[in-house]
């Protein structure tokens, strides 16, 4: 049952990770099942709304049901876009450069907000809403980096296979960009997403300590320079911070209205 449910899992966030959809070939492919288990694993998926397939492409996409249950989860929690949203724009008006907010979905990161500041070249390295595997980028490597030993291992294991269209980056550069960030506290993507383009990022920890989002910015690599760096890494900083205080009060007016109820 727990395999059956896993695979479910990895198929849905597969189909989430395309803008157009997946066909069964891709799906096949990508999970490394037979055809019949992914074809029966979709059709399980589609019986529940999860999943819906366009008739004139043959192509899967994630359902009304998956929209549903995104709505229910947002009125019963914080949201964190919002909780994160001022800072978002600070972030990018003190720098004149481009933040991200970044949440670990599985093995994939999801770009959740995305803010631009006033440099007129933009780096746009990901757009909101899109998926990318965990550890490419600088919000990637912050939660990747969050995992633990054994959790990283399983992550190696599943975006080896991922990163073709990632020509510049390899499994060796995310390894090392990991440990750099585990001594330094911060991670540093130089050119993983795009040649001329690097990004920083910070964690945004709940009020138990875990990493539940990344805090990152991109720009040109002329304007990411180890004499600017400092300079950066404060404004990240003092914004993760502020993000972590208004999500420990969230949570804690949560806790104060469940306990009320």
């Amino acid at each position: 049952m727990s395999q059956s449910i896993g695979r479910a899992v990895e198929i849905l966030r597969l189909v989430a990770s395309s803008t157009d959809g997946k066909r069964l070939v891709d799906l096949q492919r990508e999970t490394g099942l037979t055809k019949p288990t992914v074809h029966r694993i979709l059709n399980a998926l589609r019986g529940h709304g999860f999943i819906d397939q366009h008739e004139d492409s043959k192509r899967y996409t994630l359902g009304q049901e998956i929209s549903m249950l995104g709505w229910s989860a947002g009125h019963q929690a914080y949201d964190l876009r919002d909780i994160c949203a001022d800072n978002m724009v600070e972030v990018a008006q003190r720098t004149g450069d481009t933040s991200f907010l970044s949440v670990r979905s599985g093995y994939d990161v999801v770009c959740l907000d995305r803010q631009s500041g006033s440099y007129p070249v933009k780096a746009f390295t990901i757009d909101v809403g899109n998926r990318r595997p965990i550890g490419v980028g600088a919000g990637g490597v912050v939660l990747l980096a969050s995992l633990s030993e054994e959790e990283r291992k399983d992550a190696y294991v599943a975006v080896k296979g991922r990163l073709d269209q990632f020509p510049a980056i390899d499994l060796k550069a995310i390894r090392h960009a990991v440990d750099r960030a585990l001594d330094c506290g911060y991670a540093l993507s130089n050119g993983f997403v795009l040649a001329e383009v690097r990004g920083i990022g910070v964690p945004i920890r709940n009020i138990e300590g875990r990493t539940v989002a990344a805090l990152s910015l991109a720009a040109i690599k002329d304007r990411i320079t180890p004499e600017r760096l400092p300079e950066l890494l404060t404004v990240l900083k003092a914004g993760a911070s502020q993000i972590e205080q208004r999500l420990a009060a969230a949570m804690q007016s949560k806790v104060r209205g469940a306990s009320k109820a």
